[in-house]
């Protein structure tokens, strides 16, 4: 039985886990699960969930706690925040149900966390190990040794042991955007690789995308009834745009605006310390926030500023992101491989962070079920090759939205004018939402 770690008890980290797990019965592996907080949360607002990741979910047993925490939306919108005028609209529901096998869904982060930890404590699928940081690893011929280090005097965590190096066959690094693993690995490929000039472009570097995003968590219920939501919802401008849909089986309504502060100054009720950037949630000043959206809000039609003034608190979120992946050397070397943001940060513009992380981890798990014999190594290299041109893929389109969404001028006349005429043609993508993994 081979030893498996995985870094970071995230989305990423819990869906491999699952994907490697599989049946008790069956299964192959003793994986343990190395957090490096002291408690299993997950922060954040709301995701969505397109049928190419809800049909991995629904494979691996959880429709019924997805049926009682997601939203399955019936329609998205596209509209002009200047206007108000509906660009585009695309059928999601029993159009997407039929069309893909699976829904499209939307759902808190938090609520997504806790059904794949659930499932992951429930069926025995890994060992979690609190309040240990992977610091780091060395390859040999046996495996791969790693150091870890105590974060934390929790007296709640459970314990790799004293001894603080332990070997294992491969390592998992789903340790999220700020991957301390893809640290490594970017280390390890500039050591072995000196001559090549190339080897600083295989170099995954994170850096802050110049937008940020305020996020809004709230109670439907404490909304007028015009502004209540049972859609997703697209609002595109000059230099911004805003997202709503509902959450938590459509009780809450989630609302995030991303500014491209570039171009949209006067953000300064915080500065972009490293702190800010390596944060998900960042509080703000509301005072001095409503006055920033009550100025970028001026040249907007009074439904978007109804929709966002009449909104609770909010919070801040700096988007990162990295250039698109060039090789499958980025997502695997040895037998140490990354999964989800630790692989191929991106930024959220085609709604897939989460979604790409659960095809990683099943795609994982579907080499390690098909060649059960062949070297951790090999499996991993296999799964980079699998994984590489998608994620590169996706992140290329995130980054042309970046651009599309937030057009001005003639760029905006002709996103509008393709919008009106194409409608769901350009929104409904199938190479996206109908990818199959099996």
């Amino acid at each position: 039985m081979s030893e498996i770690l995985i870094a970071g008890a995230g989305i990423g980290g819990l869906s491999a886990a699952i994907a490697l797990g599989g049946r008790a019965s069956n299964r192959n592996h003793r994986i343990t699960i190395a957090e490096k907080s002291s408690k299993i949360s997950e922060v954040g607002a709301g995701i969505q969930l397109g049928p190419n990741a809800t049909q991995i979910l629904i494979r691996w047993g959880l429709q019924a706690e997805l049926k009682e925490l997601a939203y399955e939306p019936d329609q998205l919108h596209v509209k002009s925040a200047l206007s108000g005028v509906e660009l585009a609209s695309m059928r999601l529901g029993v159009k997407f149900r039929e069309q893909y096998g699976a829904p499209y869904l939307t759902l808190h982060r938090a609520d997504l966390h806790s059904i794949l930890y659930a499932h992951v404590i429930k069926h025995e699928i890994a060992e979690i190990a609190l309040s240990h940081e992977l610091e780091y690893f060395e390859e040999t011929k046996e495996g791969v040794n790693v150091n870890f280090c105590d974060n934390s005097e929790a007296t709640q965590k459970i314990s790799l042991g004293q001894n603080r190096q332990i070997s294992y066959d491969a390592v998992i690094g789903a340790d999220g955007v700020w991957s301390r693993v893809r640290h490594l690995l970017n280390e390890a490929l500039i050591k072995t690789a000196p001559i090549q000039k190339s080897s600083s472009k295989l170099v995954t570097n994170v850096e802050f995308s110049g937008d940020l995003a305020y996020r809004s968590l709230i109670s439907q219920k404490s909304l007028p009834s015009q502004l209540r939501l049972n859609s997703v919802r697209v609002w595109l401008g000059p230099h911004m745009h805003l997202v709503q849909y509902p959450v938590k089986g459509g009780e809450w309504l989630n609302s995030v605006l991303f500014v491209d502060s570039r171009k949209i100054q006067n953000h300064g009720h915080y500065s972009l310390s490293k702190s800010n950037l390596l944060s998900w949630d960042v509080p703000l000043d509301q005072n001095q926030l409503g006055l920033f959206f009550q100025d970028i809000l001026q040249k907007c039609c009074y439904e978007l500023r109804d929709s966002i003034l009449a909104l609770g608190s909010w919070r801040a979120w700096p988007i990162m992101k990295s250039e698109p992946l060039i090789t499958h050397l980025q997502m695997a070397q040895g037998s140490v491989a990354l999964l989800g943001d630790a692989a191929h940060p991106m930024l959220p513009y085609l709604a897939q962070g989460a979604g790409m992380a659960i095809e990683d981890a099943n795609a994982l798990g579907i080499q390690y079920k098909t060649n059960p014999n062949l070297g951790a190594n090999i499996n991993l290299i296999n799964y980079s090759k699998s994984r590489w041109q998608r994620n590169a893929m996706v992140q290329k389109r995130a980054l042309l939205n970046q651009k599309v969404f937030h057009a001005d001028r003639a760029l905006a006349v002709a996103r509008n004018t393709s919008l009106k005429l194409l409608g769901e043609k350009l929104l409904n993508m199938p190479w996206l939402y109908g990818y199959i993994q099996m």
